[in-house]
């Protein structure tokens, strides 16, 4: 896990290696090998965004995994918000990606302008892109709203008073029991088991 300067983070997958510029107006990072999940920071006013190759990511603040593919591709897959994806010279082309979606695309196979629409064209993905979580100090309401969005397993949080209690930690983001048992011991809470859920209540 790398901590940028503006409070984001990256997941660093096998090979996975960045370069990174902060500007006052934009957000630069660049994915010279490997992959890597970015949880972005949000910051309205200034752009995040990743180049793979002749391949672009941006987004403001959200959670995407990004896939070196060859000298000039790359593979996006957004976990959660929704992410714009272009090729070098094709900003007029971008597609928008949300949670669950994935694109992979190589300039280098795209020789003319005209009629690349179908390249454009995002696929459904069928399991959660983003391995961990890690949280620092983040509201367990927050954190669970995470777990949720990629797991058939809900964690409904029964009390108000645990949700707004912070929780420090690195899961994995398809374990939502285990989470669920390091809520209990940090906010003295007991676990209920349902079908397709777990309650946690005072």
């Amino acid at each position: 896990m790398v901590a940028l300067a503006d409070g984001s983070n990256v997941l660093l997958g096998e090979g996975g290696r960045i370069s990174s510029a902060m500007e006052k107006d934009s957000r630069r990072i660049t994915l010279e090998s490997g992959y890597a999940t970015f949880h972005v920071a949000k910051d309205h006013g200034r752009p995040f965004i990743v180049q793979s190759g002749d391949v672009y990511a941006q987004a403001t603040g959200t959670i995407y995994t990004v896939h070196r593919l060859s000298a000039t591709g790359g593979e996006v897959r957004v976990s959660e918000g929704s992410v714009l994806v272009w090729a070098r010279g094709r900003r007029t082309q971008a597609v928008v990606l949300h949670a669950g979606e994935a694109l992979a695309l190589d300039p280098a196979k795209l020789p003319t302008l005209a009629g690349q629409a179908g390249q454009a064209e995002p696929t459904r993905s069928p399991a959660p892109s983003i391995r961990q979580f890690s949280f620092d100090n983040v509201p367990i309401a927050v954190a669970t709203a995470r777990f949720n969005r990629v797991n058939r397993t809900q964690i409904v949080i029964a009390d108000p008073a645990i949700g707004s209690t912070s929780i420090i930690g690195l899961f994995d983001a398809d374990d939502p029991e285990r989470f669920a048992r390091a809520v209990s011991v940090v906010a003295q809470a007991r676990l209920t088991h349902g079908k397709d859920r777990i309650v946690i209540e005072k």
